[in-house]
């Protein structure tokens, strides 16, 4: 089995009940059947048996929280009482056959600071063990997780190339994706073998940078509208936004953005490395999954995408309050990646409005 994690895995720690914003709330904890089995035995009341989840309170909270925020389950019982979903999170693992790469979700307010704090490139560390795979794979499915694979490498080498600019490093991946998409497409349509889609011709699609009118800056946040929503505070920063950046039409504004950066930077946070940093991370956890629903370029559209809405996030704040900190960002980033990254109707609706209105 290869495995694959990025540099800053083993450092993770739960920070508990110092956490800004707990992930026992909001969110439908699902237990797995060994975990269920085990809490009918010990008579858990806090475990809803007929839905597989735990009870939350009125306000969307675990009811294992207690009031300093730390789960009662473990402090009666020890961390070996959690159940897959809780010993897990943050943690992510993409299955290939015998392959398996792991991550850490930035939707964890302590991950997403690490990320975005760090100034140099994310590494990866690759290591191989004598274990055999034993689950079932479709062979074209795992034949195109291979091409993917060596796309998202070019990909790598264009997010982490410091002399581009963010327009020059999306339109270079949405170039190459959209021509391994449209190759793909017309293999699958004609009944032809996938083995023939050439990965050096989509690295060699013509591009340019990435230009986006107001107009359709404006519908692609839209889009986070009509998105199912854990809480309201997601709702509370779109309303911001749209009146602070989107109403009556108004253009782009270069001196915000401008002024933005130069607020961020007296902070130490350099708003291109930040983007570099949320790029390489969703294309790197999510790129080569797209294996499994054909849908290659969406996941790259996504990824630019977040950079796009979380820019604009930024902008907002900036411009409502005159001032915009490090943690601020953080937290729209966290934000954000809760209400995405954990919603399957978010992620569809989102890739199915740029299904319809490509960004190239």
């Amino acid at each position: 089995m290869r495995r694959t994690y990025p540099d800053y895995y083993d450092k993770f720690t739960c920070i508990a009940d110092k956490c800004p914003s707990t992930c026992c709330a909001g969110w439908q904890i699902e237990i797995d059947e060994e975990a269920l089995k085990k809490y009918r035995e010990l008579k858990i009341e806090t475990v809803d048996f007929k839905d597989g989840c735990f009870k939350q309170d009125k306000e969307k909270r675990c009811k294992n929280l207690n009031e300093r925020g730390l789960c009662k389950l473990i402090l009666e019982h020890g961390e070996g009482i959690l159940c897959n979903t809780c010993r897990l999170f943050p943690r992510h693992i993409e299955e290939f056959e015998n392959v398996r790469e792991y991550s850490l979700s930035i939707s964890c307010p302590e991950v997403a600071g690490y990320l975005l704090k760090r100034k140099d490139p994310v590494t990866y560390r690759t290591i191989e063990d004598d274990e055999v795979d034993t689950e079932e794979y479709d062979p074209e499915e795992q034949l195109i997780y291979k091409k993917l694979y060596i796309l998202r490498e070019a990909f790598f080498d264009i997010v982490l190339d410091r002399k581009l600019s963010f327009a020059e490093k999306a339109g270079r991946i949405l170039a190459f994706a959209r021509e391994f998409q449209l190759q793909a497409d017309d293999i699958l349509v004609n009944g032809g073998d996938l083995d023939l889609i050439d990965v050096e011709a989509a690295k060699a699609a013509e591009h340019k940078p990435l230009e986006i009118t107001s107009g359709q800056r404006y519908e692609l946040f839209k889009v986070m509208e009509t998105w199912e929503y854990t809480c309201d505070d997601l709702k509370e920063v779109l309303e911001m936004t749209e009146k602070a950046l989107h109403s009556e039409g108004a253009p782009y504004d270069e001196a915000l953005e401008r002024k933005m950066r130069e607020c961020l930077l007296t902070q130490g946070m350099d708003w291109d490395i930040l983007t570099e940093q949320i790029l390489h991370y969703f294309l790197y956890i999510y790129f080569c999954g797209s294996a499994y629903d054909e849908y290659y370029y969406g996941q790259a559209q996504l990824a630019v995408a977040a950079c796009l809405h979380l820019k604009d996030f930024a902008m907002a704040h900036f411009k409502t309050r005159g001032a915009i900190s490090t943690e601020d960002v953080i937290y729209y980033t966290y934000l954000y990646a809760r209400e995405l990254e954990h919603s399957v109707p978010n992620v569809l609706a989102t890739e199915s409005y740029m299904d319809e209105h490509p960004l190239i």
